[in-house]
């Protein structure tokens, strides 16, 4: 069984390889227009990018599709468990902004630096020379790093809402599993008789403070 450490580390790093190919092919189609295609085969982009980014983009179909289905799951299970309410409690907003921040910090420099890597790997394969971080020039440094920012936070803010979203479940099903538990214990105290404990003791004190009959006395 893998460890979670790594799922999340795979999931991240899917997620990273995602951002790069959208803010990638974004970055080429708004600074070369129509021609952008033409311009991707010139630099190197050949028939490798196409199928890489396919491949990738099937991974994201994939994700979804495995991480709606999971939700799914986790849906009717709280449903059937609560007997259709919803009163569990509920994931604050908080563990949402925290789940974003940390998904924003590992696919932004990890998807920009897949950017850098690749572009010059693809010049070079192309006969031309590396051009190193001068490839952040194609829209301007700010342009590439804030594009990739936003793709990035669009793809942590997904990540974010179905972790949350998980989350939210996970909780009503374990209140609904530890209700029966609680009710069980509630009932089982209900069920047996309140006994006055003073009651023997007032009994036997007033047995033992009365005289003995007469005969015995005699």
């Amino acid at each position: 069984m893998i460890d979670r450490t790594w799922r999340d580390r795979a999931r991240l790093g899917l997620l990273a390889a995602i951002t790069f190919v959208l803010a990638h092919d974004i970055a080429f189609l708004l600074t070369f227009g129509s021609s952008w295609q033409a311009v991707l085969a010139r630099t190197g982009h050949g028939n490798a990018w196409n199928d890489t980014a396919l491949v990738v983009l099937g991974l994201a179909v994939a994700l979804a599709i495995a991480g709606l289905a999971r939700l799914g799951r986790l849906a009717r299970m709280a449903r059937c468990l609560g007997g259709g309410r919803s009163t569990a409690p509920q994931a604050g907003h908080g563990a949402l902004v925290q789940g974003l921040h940390r998904a924003w910090l590992a696919i932004f420099p990890v998807s920009l630096a897949l950017f850098i890597v690749v572009e010059n790997v693809e010049r070079m394969s192309a006969g031309l020379p590396a051009p190193g971080l001068d490839v952040m020039g194609s829209l301007g440094f700010a342009g590439i790093a804030v594009l990739f920012g936003i793709v990035a936070g669009v793809t942590a803010l997904v990540d974010a809402l179905y972790r949350w979203r998980r989350a939210v479940l996970i909780a009503r099903i374990e209140a609904a599993r530890r209700r029966p538990a609680r009710a069980a214990a509630v009932g089982a105290r209900a069920s047996v008789p309140w006994v006055e404990r003073r009651h023997a003791a007032i009994a036997g004190h007033w047995i033992a403070g009365r005289a003995p009959p007469r005969a015995l006395a005699a």
